[in-house]
């Protein structure tokens, strides 16, 4: 049998930040490897990388479900693996109609739909509940969970089971894109946020913590680098944003593409979130650039924070704890660049993109033998 593989993803930049490695990983090992995603009909990169690019539309649950439906009869693989909640979910349903092709989905966090705040994901749970269990638990389906608690909650609650689960905490980092870097030694230090402009990844928990440290008369700059995330229904919108950085000093730079170089610049990464995270890849980046970290004692990123030795793990929505945080390592130089030189070390033995590769691939392997 052939060996072709099908990657569903959201959007065709999320392929080429999170997921490159893991399609080259495949056809180095002899996998025909296909490419649905929302932007693939406008990238010219995925044909010259040897990728066959079929377009998904951007949103509408039949629409998606029904061009799977088509791109699977189409491209027939043996082995479709879709990424994230919303993907597995969609493509999930889609490939029910299909028993040839085995199945792979990779949780990348559970999202707005499990961390949502109020009456609406409440809601949507009950709702999508028992069709979420159709796409997912299923003898075809294997999951792929990037943290711990994720893997037990949705075993618990009947989406997923232990012999059909594996945990491969995140989609890795390579090292040698975020190198280890001597920390700057700048007059005021840049604490650095590196986000998608999304409510609960806790751009206002930054924001404040920056006025408290600012009212200290802390010598330091706060960053913020994302962009808007208008598909998300938590997302900020720039009116939004600019109205959250009013009467602060933070700076907002917007979408950045070169992020081994805003790694490099910076002297710390603060990530106050309480998202519904896998394992937040910029955390990955940050450690392997040897940048020690502040982020939440959260499902996803406590797993790539190793408490007092790689950065601090602070409670969520506490401006004033993620305030401390970061001011005791600013003024603890010499800690600062030990956590750093430990979280690259973490990052080397834990979470290496390689190594999430060949996990992956084996998974392929044995679910078609």
């Amino acid at each position: 049998m052939s060996k072709k593989l099908l990657l569903v993803i959201n959007h065709i930049d999320w392929f080429w930040s999170h997921r490159l490695p893991l399609a080259k990983g495949a056809q180095k090992e002899g996998w025909d490897v296909s490419i649905a995603v929302t932007g693939a009909k406008d990238d010219p990169n995925l044909a010259t990388q040897h990728f066959t690019g079929y377009e998904l539309p951007v949103s509408g649950v039949a629409k998606i479900i029904w061009s799977v439906h088509k791109t699977l009869k189409r491209a027939r693989p043996s082995v479709l693996h879709a990424i994230t909640l919303k993907y597995a979910f969609l493509a999930g349903l889609a490939a029910r109609f299909d028993r040839r092709v085995k199945v792979v989905h990779t949780l990348a966090g559970l999202g707005y739909l499990f961390s949502g705040e109020g009456v609406k994901p409440q809601i949507l749970r009950a709702l999508i509940g028992p069709f979420l269990k159709l796409a997912l638990s299923h003898k075809r389906a294997h999951l792929i969970f990037q943290n711990p608690d994720d893997m037990a909650l949705m075993i618990r609650c009947g989406f997923a089971t232990a012999e059909r689960s594996t945990l491969i905490r995140g989609s890795g980092v390579d090292l040698n894109e975020f190198p280890l870097t001597p920390l700057p030694h700048d007059e005021r230090p840049i604490v650095l946020m590196p986000t998608r402009l999304v409510h609960e990844k806790g751009v206002a928990v930054f924001i404040e913590a920056a006025k408290i440290l600012k009212a200290r008369c802390l010598n330091a700059r706060f960053q913020i680098a994302g962009g808007l995330s208008p598909n998300n229904p938590s997302a900020i919108s720039e009116s939004e944003m600019r109205s959250m950085l009013s009467g602060s000093d933070v700076e907002w730079l917007g979408k950045i593409t070169n992020m081994p170089l805003l790694y490099q610049r910076a002297s710390l990464i603060c990530y106050p979130s309480y998202y519904g995270e896998g394992v937040p890849k910029v955390l990955l980046e940050a450690a392997a650039a040897g940048r020690a970290i502040v982020t939440t004692d959260h499902p996803g990123c406590r797993e790539a924070v190793q408490h007092g030795q790689t950065g601090m793990l602070v409670p969520v929505k506490d401006a004033l704890s993620c305030a401390d945080a970061v001011q005791e390592l600013l003024q603890a130089p010499e800690r600062l660049e030990a956590m750093g030189r430990a979280g690259h070390d973490l990052a080397a033995r834990d979470f290496a993109v390689g190594s999430v590769v060949e996990r992956t691939l084996k998974i392929y392997e044995e679910i078609t033998d």
